[in-house]
């Protein structure tokens, strides 16, 4: 799939408007083969600086195993849809593409696990809105680039 792909969908997908104020989502994670792996709720919040062309957004994830995982992400707006980003636990930095209703969004992020260590994940992440105070995510997270899990996630814009 190629970002190019939703260049003239509707509505647009900016995440320095989407991500800004508060948001709510939920998640299921499913292995490859479709077995639920986790189910988790999300609280987020983020500020756009129009200024410094970024957004600081942390989202929480409370799975239904009891774990947390918190990322405080900082998203820089590099031009026409080009983004980058940078989290504490992320390698290098986060890469993200935008067209249309569409953002594509990857990385490798140090991800806790439940019994207090944690794996290096490679995640590629596509966001599609789906009207402008909804969007649906479909992740997929691996290593050394091999997937082995994927992601549903819904969020809502509260305010």
């Amino acid at each position: 799939m190629s970002i190019k792909d939703f260049e003239d969908t509707v509505p647009v997908f900016l995440p320095e408007q989407f991500f800004n104020g508060r948001l709510e989502g939920w998640a299921v994670l499913e292995s490859l083969v479709g077995g639920l792996q986790k189910r988790a709720m999300i609280q987020a919040e983020g500020r756009w600086d129009a200024s410094a062309q970024t957004v600081s957004f942390s989202e929480t994830y409370r799975f239904d195993d009891g774990h947390r995982d918190t990322l405080k992400w900082t998203i820089r707006k590099l031009g026409p849809g080009r983004y980058s980003g940078a989290e504490p636990r992320v390698d290098d930095a986060a890469e993200g593409d935008q067209a249309g209703c569409a953002f594509n969004w990857r990385y490798t992020r140090d991800t806790p696990q439940p019994d207090g260590s944690s794996t290096k994940l490679n995640f590629d992440d596509w966001f599609y809105l789906i009207e402008p105070n909804a969007c649906i995510v479909r992740g997929s997270a691996g290593r050394l680039g091999l997937p082995f899990a994927t992601g549903h996630v819904t969020y809502r814009k509260i305010s």
